[in-house]
């Protein structure tokens, strides 16, 4: 039997049972999660939708070996991010990360620097606002896998400190001590934007 913190899902079968119903209600459950957690973290479209994909799949195969010492959401959350970081490492090899439209969490990773603007803003002020996004999602894509995960766990999912330690198997305070290198790495690299920010 799984047990969510967030949504009870009862699933008592095993993955011989086949029993693809059931399964589906944990997609179901689970599919945006993933999908906004990836993204967080890989900051591409395209490889978020392969990593939510490569993630259900590993929970169907692996659902046997689920034995409950943690939350549903929690193991489903460090397939992801473990998930994620391998994706980040394959692709290091990459010139540069592509830049696509994609849900907006540039403002919930860090307080938008510059001022909001009307939703009729004119070219100059939607170029202005993009330049920004830009610049953000350059400087979150230079922490490193771990900072960015614990990051994105953080602020853009809302988990607890114990919540991310589960999931990324480690301590509440390594959590704590990362989100600070995090925030003020962050802080550091977008000092020349916020100087620049009329």
């Amino acid at each position: 039997m799984f047990k969510s913190n967030k949504k009870a899902v009862k699933l008592d079968y095993a993955v011989s049972d086949n029993n693809v119903s059931e399964f589906r209600k944990v997609v179901e459950n689970y599919r945006k999660r993933v999908y906004q957690t990836a993204y967080g973290i890989v900051q591409n479209v395209d490889d978020a939708k392969d990593i939510t994909q490569e993630v259900f799949l590993k929970v169907f195969k692996k659902m046997d070996t689920f034995k409950g010492e943690a939350s549903l959401s929690t193991w489903i959350y460090r397939i992801t991010v473990n998930t994620s970081i391998d994706m980040l490492r394959k692709r290091k090899t990459r010139s540069s990360v592509m830049l696509q439209e994609g849900l907006n969490y540039d403002e919930q990773i860090l307080d938008n620097p510059g001022p909001s603007q009307p939703h009729n803003s004119s070219p100059f002020e939607k170029t202005y606002q993009g330049e920004i996004r830009k610049k953000i999602k350059e400087a979150f894509m230079k922490l490193s896998p771990e900072h960015r995960s614990t990051l994105v766990l953080r602020e853009i999912e809302g988990l607890s400190y114990q919540e991310i330690a589960d999931t990324m198997e480690c301590s509440p305070g390594t959590v704590m001590s990362r989100l600070h290198y995090a925030r003020k790495k962050m802080q550091k690299l977008l000092a020349p934007l916020r100087e620049e920010t009329p």
